[in-house]
């Protein structure tokens, strides 16, 4: 029967990513040899259930020979939910490989970060229109909408005072014509101030729900990546714990 021994990893990490700080537990891995299946069980855990995580692995011999992988299933590659006891299960007689030599197992893990808070651009939105597109697209121009935005609810308010004064000079005005004058005067005033504000106020609201509706994808991933070392043949015997940090 083979034995089995770990490189075993338990680390707990903070790191700042984007002015938030992203807590993350590996535990320590553990190994079961079925037949020529090789077992691997380790948790996950992350501060936010929500979190995914990319997992793979990179395996090699004694002597560092990398061996090409491509057998692997379970708990591994993209979209990885946090959770204990997550497995990830190596046909070894798959891809040429038997169990009675020794084989150190590297399983990495590392963390998608959304291109962006949502909260965050539709608080943005709300302030400036524009701004959180802005936001999104790294820093292209959409905030300039914002003031095209402003502008049109600032004439809407002008306006609005010119039909105030037009139409007390109306209620003061004895002259029928000069009455009939400035009250057509009021009413196109007024008429053009409700169509600028519910302009601005229909393109506010709709830059609002277009950056609601706009999809979060997965940043590059370029973070801070976790990795568990393990290993298992005749060679191996008791405990040791590492981990690699890689940028």
């Amino acid at each position: 029967m083979n034995k089995l021994s770990l490189y075993c990893l338990l680390i707990y990490i903070f790191f700042a990513h984007n002015s938030f700080s992203q807590g993350i537990l590996i535990s320590q891995p553990r190994l079961k040899v079925d037949g020529n299946n090789l077992f691997i069980y380790y948790d996950l855990l992350a501060k936010n259930s929500t979190d995914r995580f990319y997992v793979w692995v990179e395996l090699r011999r004694a002597n560092g020979e990398k061996i090409n992988v491509n057998s692997l299933s379970g708990d591994v590659g993209s979209e990885i939910k946090s959770g204990i006891n997550k497995r990830i299960i190596w046909a070894a007689d798959m891809d040429s490989v038997f169990l009675n030599e020794d084989i150190n197992v590297e399983v990495n893990a590392e963390k998608y970060i959304k291109s962006f808070n949502r909260g965050s651009v539709l608080l943005k939105s709300a302030i400036l229109p524009g701004w959180g597109q802005t936001t999104i697209s790294k820093g292209k121009p959409w905030w300039i909408a914002g003031l095209a935005v402003y502008g049109t609810l600032t004439g809407g308010y002008l306006y609005h005072r010119k039909y105030l004064d037009s139409y007390e000079l109306y209620k003061m005005e004895a002259d029928p014509s000069k009455r009939s004058d400035l009250y057509d005067q009021s009413q196109k005033q007024s008429t053009i101030s409700s169509i600028m504000i519910c302009s601005a106020a229909t393109a506010w609201a709709a830059n609002i729900l277009w950056v609601a509706l706009i999809p979060n994808s997965y940043s590059t991933l370029h973070h801070v990546s976790l990795s568990i070392n393990s290993s298992s043949g005749l060679l191996y015997e008791g405990l040791l714990f590492s981990f690699n940090l890689n940028f």
